[in-house]
Order: structure tokens, then C-alpha cells, then sequence
């Protein structure tokens, strides 16, 4: 009796151990790697970035993903390592990569307010 619980003990351990591992990769990439083309120049807190094609992503996923980096479509070129705050997006079931702009005087660029990775409701917030 005593044997059988530990076998059917030990079976759990396992499971859970090969469930959680596995279940890690589907979910994307921890960074929420995102790329964004724009067809003007927009702004970011203390930096424009002319029309092109830009990656967002978190630079700490393993921490609070407060930080957010901005590089070149290749990652070669880094434009902005910025402070975030989290904020959610308004109810949708679209959850499709999504940025969002703030308002400015015309003729000048648009400050880039907000990015919401693909598939999540919690989205960063540009400190500016």
C-alpha cells in the first residue's frame, strides 16, 4: 500500500514536471516581440523614429516587462529603451498587435501612446 502511494506520488511529480515544461513555447515569445511598419515619422518619449519598419519588444520578460526596447526590423540598430506603465486595452475580441497613438498639433509626428502585444489585453503605456 504503502509503495503504491509513492509510485502514484512520484507519477504526479513527473507529469506536472513534463506539463509545465512543455506548455512554455505556446504561448509566443516572452519578449512580445511585435513589428510595426509606419508609413510617417512618429514619436516616442525623447526620440523620432522616421517612416519604416521598427520591433517592439519587452526587455525584462522574466521581471515586471516594464522596460520596452525599440530597434530596427533586424534588431541592429536599438532607437529606445524605454520605461513603461502596464494598461489594459478597451474590451475587444480582436486582440491583433495594436499601437496607439496620442494627439499632437499638426505637422508634427505622433506620439506612439501605447503597444498591445498580439493576443493580450495587458498592454505598455509610454511614460511621457
Amino acid at each position: 500500500m504503502f509503495a503504491r502511494r509513492i509510485v502514484h506520488t512520484l507519477c504526479g511529480i513527473v507529469l506536472l514536471g513534463v506539463l509545465g515544461t512543455s506548455s512554455t513555447g505556446a504561448f509566443g515569445p516572452a519578449d512580445r516581440t511585435t513589428h510595426f511598419t509606419f508609413s510617417r515619422a512618429v514619436q516616442l518619449p525623447g526620440v523620432t523614429l522616421p517612416a519604416g519598419t521598427y520591433t517592439f519588444a519587452v526587455a525584462n520578460p522574466q521581471g515586471s516587462a516594464d522596460v520596452v526596447k525599440v530597434t530596427s526590423r533586424d534588431g541592429s540598430k536599438l532607437y529606445a529603451l524605454k520605461l513603461t506603465l502596464s494598461t489594459y486595452r478597451p474590451a475587444s475580441r480582436d486582440l491583433k498587435s495594436t499601437i496607439v497613438f496620442g494627439e499632437t498639433p499638426a505637422g508634427t509626428p505622433l506620439p506612439v501612446k501605447a503597444w498591445y502585444p498580439e493576443g493580450e489585453t495587458r498592454g505598455r503605456e509610454f511614460i511621457y
